[in-house]
Protein backbone atom coordinates (compact mmCIF):
# COMPACT_ATOMS: atom_id res chain seq x y z
CA UNK A 1 0.00 0.00 0.00
CA UNK A 2 1.56 3.78 -0.95
CA UNK A 3 1.70 6.25 1.10
CA UNK A 4 -0.86 8.39 1.97
CA UNK A 5 0.40 11.88 0.66
CA UNK A 6 1.94 10.16 -2.41
CA UNK A 7 -1.55 10.39 -4.56
CA UNK A 8 -2.44 14.07 -3.60
CA UNK A 9 1.40 14.52 -4.06
CA UNK A 10 1.20 13.16 -8.06
CA UNK A 11 -2.25 14.93 -8.48
CA UNK A 12 -0.70 18.20 -7.58
CA UNK A 13 1.93 17.92 -10.24
CA UNK A 14 -0.58 17.51 -12.88
CA UNK A 15 -0.52 13.60 -13.22
CA UNK A 16 -3.18 10.92 -12.63
CA UNK A 17 -2.67 8.08 -9.93
CA UNK A 18 -4.10 4.68 -9.98
CA UNK A 19 -2.70 1.51 -7.68
CA UNK A 20 -2.69 -1.50 -10.11
CA UNK A 21 -1.85 -4.52 -8.52
CA UNK A 22 0.57 -6.79 -9.66
CA UNK A 23 -1.00 -9.78 -10.62
CA UNK A 24 -3.70 -7.71 -12.82
CA UNK A 25 -0.51 -6.24 -14.46
CA UNK A 26 2.20 -8.85 -14.94
CA UNK A 27 0.95 -10.76 -17.75
CA UNK A 28 -0.97 -8.04 -19.78
CA UNK A 29 -0.36 -6.49 -23.34
CA UNK A 30 0.81 -3.15 -21.87
CA UNK A 31 3.49 -4.44 -19.80
CA UNK A 32 4.96 -6.66 -22.66
CA UNK A 33 4.35 -3.31 -24.99
CA UNK A 34 6.21 -1.26 -22.96
CA UNK A 35 8.98 -3.36 -22.34
CA UNK A 36 9.68 -3.84 -25.91
CA UNK A 37 9.72 -0.05 -26.81
CA UNK A 38 11.93 0.86 -23.45
CA UNK A 39 14.35 -1.29 -25.10
CA UNK A 40 14.85 1.52 -28.11
CA UNK A 41 14.56 4.30 -24.62
CA UNK A 42 18.24 5.92 -25.35
CA UNK A 43 17.38 6.32 -28.88
CA UNK A 44 17.07 9.38 -30.87
CA UNK A 45 15.37 9.98 -33.52
CA UNK A 46 16.69 12.20 -36.90
CA UNK A 47 15.21 15.26 -37.14
CA UNK A 48 14.08 14.92 -40.64
CA UNK A 49 12.24 11.88 -39.56
CA UNK A 50 10.19 13.03 -36.49
CA UNK A 51 9.59 16.12 -38.81
CA UNK A 52 8.84 13.54 -41.97
CA UNK A 53 6.31 11.27 -39.74
CA UNK A 54 4.49 14.26 -37.78
CA UNK A 55 3.40 15.99 -40.92
CA UNK A 56 2.09 12.99 -42.70
CA UNK A 57 0.29 11.98 -39.53
CA UNK A 58 -0.76 15.80 -39.80
CA UNK A 59 -2.03 15.15 -43.37
CA UNK A 60 -3.41 11.32 -42.63
CA UNK A 61 -4.92 11.47 -39.08
CA UNK A 62 -3.51 8.29 -38.67
CA UNK A 63 -0.81 5.52 -39.92
CA UNK A 64 -0.15 2.00 -39.04
CA UNK A 65 3.19 0.92 -37.97
CA UNK A 66 3.71 -0.55 -41.47
CA UNK A 67 3.25 2.77 -43.21
CA UNK A 68 5.18 5.04 -40.18
CA UNK A 69 8.30 2.51 -40.73
CA UNK A 70 8.12 3.04 -44.70
CA UNK A 71 8.35 6.68 -44.14
CA UNK A 72 11.42 6.73 -42.16
CA UNK A 73 14.42 7.48 -44.67
CA UNK A 74 17.68 8.68 -41.98
CA UNK A 75 17.13 6.81 -39.05
CA UNK A 76 16.90 2.94 -38.27
CA UNK A 77 13.07 2.78 -38.18
CA UNK A 78 11.55 0.32 -35.58
CA UNK A 79 14.00 2.43 -32.97
CA UNK A 80 12.88 5.68 -34.90
CA UNK A 81 9.09 4.98 -34.15
CA UNK A 82 9.68 3.66 -30.81
CA UNK A 83 11.61 7.00 -29.58
CA UNK A 84 9.28 9.14 -31.06
CA UNK A 85 6.34 7.14 -28.97
CA UNK A 86 8.52 7.25 -25.86
CA UNK A 87 9.26 10.61 -26.22
CA UNK A 88 5.94 11.88 -26.43
CA UNK A 89 5.18 12.52 -30.28
CA UNK A 90 2.86 9.70 -30.92
CA UNK A 91 0.60 7.58 -29.31
CA UNK A 92 -0.59 3.95 -29.76
CA UNK A 93 -2.58 1.58 -28.14
CA UNK A 94 -0.83 -0.27 -25.43
CA UNK A 95 -3.35 -2.36 -23.76
CA UNK A 96 -5.34 -4.33 -26.57
CA UNK A 97 -3.19 -6.43 -28.29
CA UNK A 98 1.12 -6.71 -28.99
CA UNK A 99 2.27 -4.03 -31.34
CA UNK A 100 1.80 -5.40 -35.10
CA UNK A 101 2.55 -3.53 -38.30
CA UNK A 102 -1.29 -2.98 -38.24
CA UNK A 103 -1.18 -0.91 -34.61
CA UNK A 104 -2.47 2.66 -35.39
CA UNK A 105 0.10 5.22 -34.59
CA UNK A 106 -1.99 9.16 -33.87
CA UNK A 107 0.21 12.36 -33.03
CA UNK A 108 -0.37 13.86 -29.72
CA UNK A 109 -0.85 17.59 -30.10
CA UNK A 110 0.80 19.56 -27.39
Amino acid sequence: MPPIWLSSAIESMGYRYRPVAMVDFADSFRLRNAKDLLRYGFYRAPLGDRIRLLAGLEEMGSLTIAECLSAIREGRPMPTLASLILQGFLEINLDDALISPETVVRRIRG
